[in-house]
């Protein structure tokens, strides 16, 4: 049995078209300049309060949290409804619960709402545990989130962390999980790789294929009632 630790964003799912309707809203109605696409691909796996206090017009405490509240609320409304699976996630994560294997989300985002995206997409009963951040905390960087998981016995070194940001390459490193990033994302792979990659991987189906190799273990549980 292997533990496998999944980051979400840009890693199983596409978040950019939630994140762009809820900034371009909470921009529209306090009369802020609305980032670049560019600009919002790069806030994908980091904090959305650290990410919007980089707008002109939110350097007051009061008005960034005003901003973010509004984000908040326009993320719980519909920003959720608005992700898209990557394609053959599904397949994948089944399989592998399948085979036994330990499964976790390890997210930047907020995990009420990792939660409700899971859910959404009848992927929360293939993961063993969705962790995410607090609500309106600030952000960590995921090698604190797996420094408590790590101390709590929930993860051991030995094991997988998968992810398209940097930030999951170190973490992996730091806790002597294999480093595998993935490049359909939103990280580069410059980025990857300056971070310690150890394996890259272009898409969903090479991901699957090459967990296949790595972990040719016998499928334990029934298809019917594991992965429901």
């Amino acid at each position: 049995m292997a533990l496998i630790c999944f980051d979400l964003d840009g890693t199983i799912v596409d978040p950019l078209l939630g994140v762009r309707n809820c900034v371009a809203r909470v921009c529209r109605e306090m009369g802020l300049p609305c980032p670049a696409e560019a600009t919002l691909q790069d806030w994908i796996g980091f904090g959305m309060r650290e990410s919007l206090a980089r707008l002109p017009g939110l350097e007051a405490p009061d008005r960034l949290e005003e901003a973010l509240d509004r984000y908040l609320d326009a993320y719980r409304e519909d920003g959720v409804f608005e992700h898209e699976v990557y394609e053959g996630a599904h397949l994948m994560l089944a399989r592998l619960k399948r085979q036994g294997h330990r499964i976790y989300i390890v997210s930047s985002k907020p995990g009420l709402f990792a939660r409700r995206i899971t859910y959404q997409f009848d992927l929360n009963l293939i993961f063993d545990e969705i962790f995410g951040a607090e609500l309106k905390g600030a952000w960590q960087p995921k090698t604190v989130v797996l420094e408590r998981l790590r101390q709590s016995g929930t993860i051991w070194p030995g094991g997988y962390f998968i992810g398209d940001r940097g930030d999951d390459m170190h973490a992996a490193r730091g806790h002597g999980l294999r480093a595998i990033g993935v490049t359909y994302g939103y990280g580069s792979r410059k980025e990857l790789l300056d971070a310690g990659a150890e394996v890259l991987v272009d898409s969903i189906p090479e991901l699957d294929a090459w967990l296949a190799g790595e972990l040719p273990d016998a499928e334990i549980h029934d298809a019917f009632t594991r992965a429901e």
